[in-house]
C-alpha cells in the first residue's frame, strides 16, 4: 500500500505515525513545501523572542523517521493531484498513491491595503521561515506594527516587544483576542499586556495606506487619520484554509475541505483530509467551522491515518480549547464564548488579575474563560465534552478542584464503588 501525505505539520505527522502503527509494511511518503522536518508551529513566537532554540522546535529526531520508515520529502511543493491516475506531482517528480491525505493547513489572510503589497519589510507570521525573516529584520531601533489583535498577532507582538523599540497593534474589533475572549476579560488582558509589554493598541481601526521609501514602509495611515511610524510590518489579521489543491482536483470544498466528520474521508474515497484545511462540526452547537487548533489537527490526523490503514479510529467530538500565556498571564478558554440568546447565561468572578467566567446553555456548561484561574480547567473541559447535566452536581462549581467533591452523594458512592445496584 502506498500512502502519500501532503503537509508535515500537526495533522500530517499524526497521520503518518498512525498509519505506521496500523500498517507495518506500507510505503509512507510525506511531502512538505517547507525545508524543515516537522516542528512545533506554536513555538515560533517563543523562537522569535529567544525563549526557544530552533533545534528544540523539532517534533522528532531525524532518526525517528528512518526507523519508522516514514519518508519525508522537504521542499516539495505539490502542484497537481491527479485523481484519475492516483498520482500527485511535486516539482518534476510524480508520486503514485493508493491512499492520500491532504494536510495543507492554512495560509495568511492579507486584507487590501494601499502601497503595502510587495514591500520588503511587510511580512506574515505563520511558519518558521517567516519567524526567521522577522528576527533578521528586527532590532532595538525597530518600530514594529502588527495588524491583527487575534492569537497570531498577539503572540507576534509579544515576541517583537522583547526586541523592538516600540510595538503597535491595530485591530478591527472593539477588543483584542476576539475569538477567545469576551469584552470584559479582554480588558483585563489588554491592561496587563500594555503594562508588561509596553504595547500600544489601536482598536476598531484598520490600515488604509502605507507610506514608503525605497520599497520599504516607513509609516502607516489608519482609518481615523492617525499616522504611525513603522519600519517593520507584520500582517497577522488571520488565516484561511489552504484548499487550492483540493479545489483544483474537484473535491468538495466549502470554505474548507468537506470531509466525513468521523472518518475524515473526502468526496473521493481514496483521499482524506485533516487539520486546518478542513471543516469541522462543533459538537457544542452543531455549527460547521474551521477549528484551527493544534490538538484538533492531531486528532483528525490520527483518525485519517487509522482509516487509511484500515483501522477504526474516528473523530467523535470537536470543539475549541485554548491555553496561552502573555507575559506570565495564563489564559484558558473552551467552548462557546461569544454567544447570545435567551438559552445562554453566564456567571463571572473577578478578583484582581484573576478572572473566571462560566457560560451555560440551560443546565449544562457550554464554555469558560479562565485568566490566572486554570485550576479547574480540566474538570470544566470534561463537563463541556460530556454535556453533563449540572443538576446532578452539588458544591461550588467555581471553587471545587476535585470532581468527586461536588458530585451528589449517591453518584459519589457509585463512582467510588460503595453502592450496589
Amino acid at each position: 500500500m502506498k500512502y502519500i501525505i501532503i503537509g508535515a505539520s500537526a495533522a500530517g505527522l499524526a497521520c503518518a505515525e498512525q498509519i505506521r502503527k496500523e500498517d507495518k509494511d506500507g510505503e509512507i511518503t510525506v511531502l512538505t513545501k517547507e525545508k524543515y522536518l516537522p516542528y512545533s508551529r506554536p513555538s515560533i513566537s517563543s523562537y522569535l523572542k529567544g525563549a526557544v532554540k530552533e533545534n528544540n522546535m523539532y517534533l522528532r529526531k531525524s532518526s525517528h523517521y528512518t526507523s519508522e520508515g516514514i519518508h519525508i520529502v522537504t521542499g516539495a511543493q505539490v502542484k497537481i493531484i491527479d485523481r484519475k491516475s492516483k498520482t500527485v506531482k511535486a516539482g518534476r517528480k510524480t508520486y503514485p498513491y493508493d491512499k492520500l491525505c491532504i494536510c495543507t493547513g492554512s495560509k495568511p489572510f492579507v486584507p487590501p491595503m494601499k502601497n503595502v503589497d510587495g514591500k520588503e519589510n511587510a511580512l506574515t507570521f505563520l511558519d518558521l521561515e517567516s519567524a526567521k525573516r522577522i528576527k533578521r529584520l528586527a532590532n532595538p531601533r525597530t518600530r514594529a506594527v502588527v495588524i491583527g489583535g487575534g492569537l497570531i498577532g498577539m503572540k507576534a507582538a509579544e515576541g517583537l516587544s522583547k526586541i523592538c523599540k516600540s510595538v503597535d497593534v491595530v485591530e478591527l474589533a472593539p477588543h483584542i483576542l476576539p475569538s477567545i475572549l469576551d469584552e470584559k476579560s479582554a480588558k483585563t488582558v489588554k491592561k496587563h499586556i500594555e503594562t508588561e509589554g509596553h504595547i500600544k493598541f489601536h482598536l476598531e481601526q484598520t490600515v488604509t495606506e502605507a507610506k514608503s521609501s525605497k520599497n520599504k514602509i516607513i509609516s502607516l495611515i489608519l482609518k481615523n487619520g492617525d499616522e504611525i511610524a513603522c519600519n517593520l510590518l507584520l500582517l497577522a489579521v488571520g488565516v484561511r484554509p489552504e484548499t487550492e489543491l483540493a479545489e483544483k482536483c474537484g473535491l468538495e470544498v466549502s470554505r474548507g475541505i468537506i470531509t466525513d466528520p468521523a472518518t475524515m474521508q473526502t468526496s473521493d474515497k481514496s483521499i482524506y483530509a485533516a487539520g486546518d484545511c478542513t471543516v469541522s462540526v462543533d459538537m457544542l452547537d452543531g455549527s460547521k467551522k474551521i477549528i484551527a487548533l493544534w490538538p484538533n489537527a492531531v486528532n483528525q490526523g490520527i483518525a485519517a491515518g487509522s482509516q487509511m490503514a484500515g483501522g477504526k479510529i474516528t473523530i467523535n467530538k470537536s470543539f475549541s480549547v485554548n491555553a496561552i500565556d502573555f507575559y506570565g498571564l495564563r489564559i484558558c478558554t473552551c467552548g462557546l464564548i461569544n454567544v447570545q440568546g435567551a438559552k445562554y447565561s453566564d456567571k463571572v468572578i473577578c478578583n484582581g488579575d484573576r478572572y473566571k467566567r462560566l457560560i451555560f446553555e440551560g443546565g449544562r456548561l457550554a464554555g469558560y474563560v479562565l485568566i490566572n484561574s486554570s485550576e479547574n480547567a480540566g474538570i470544566y473541559t470534561n463537563l463541556i465534552e460530556t454535556g453533563m447535566d449540572l443538576s446532578s452536581l452539588s458544591g461550588n462549581l467555581f471553587d471545587t478542584p476535585n470532581p468527586f467533591l461536588f458530585v451528589k452523594p449517591v453518584r459519589n458512592k457509585l463512582l467510588k464503588g460503595e453502592l450496589d445496584l
